[in-house]
Parts: structure tokens; sequence; C-alpha cells
């Protein structure tokens, strides 16, 4: 019977929606695997052991914005303002339909 070789990426997503879920061995049964192996792999990712297997890390890129997506930002910013103003509006003229009675609809 042969062992199945799982790839770095499927352990890392399962070590992750296990810590995600707070339930690792419910995780394995998902994916058909053994608890055992999923709490090893968990171990391992946060002893960085699995790191050093990869190679070399690739340093994540900070994102620094333009002065372009400042004003992206702003022009959404101020039409979300608008769009807020607007549905405030209408639920408060809601409340106040809600609040008056409507004498046609009474019955005597």
């Amino acid at each position: 019977m042969n062992r199945k070789q799982y790839d770095l990426d499927f352990k890392k997503m399962v070590v992750a929606k296990g810590k995600e879920i707070g339930n690792m061995t419910a995780v394995a049964r998902q994916h058909e695997l053994d608890p055992k192996m999923v709490l090893r792999w968990a171990r391992e990712l946060n002893r960085k052991d699995l790191d050093q297997l990869e190679g070399t890390r690739v340093k994540q890129a900070k994102f620094v914005p333009t002065p372009e997506d400042y004003v992206q930002l702003q022009k959404e910013n101020e039409k979300l303002k608008k769009l807020f103003a607007e549905q405030a509006l209408e639920r408060d003229i809601l409340k106040d339909l809600l609040k008056k009675t409507n004498p046609h609809l009474r019955i005597k």
C-alpha cells in the first residue's frame, strides 16, 4: 500500500481551517485524514519546519497607496456618504408614516 504525499499548500490549508474552526480532528475527518497527522502538521508549521523545507521565503510586499488611490478612495467615500444620507432620510420618512394613523383605514 502506497503512502500519500501531500503538498505544502494542502497542509497549510488544512491546518489553517482547523485553527479557524478550533477543531483539528473535525477538519481531518472532513478531508479523510488521520487526526494525528493533521496535529503533527500543525506542530511542524508552528515550528516553521515546513517553511524551511519550502526553501527561501518570499517577502510580502507592503502596500503603499499612491495619490491616485487616495483620490479614488475620497470619491468612493463621498458616494457612500450620500447613499447613507439617502437611506437615513428614507428610514425617517417611513418611521413618520408608521407613526401617523390613516383615518380612512379605521374600522368603526
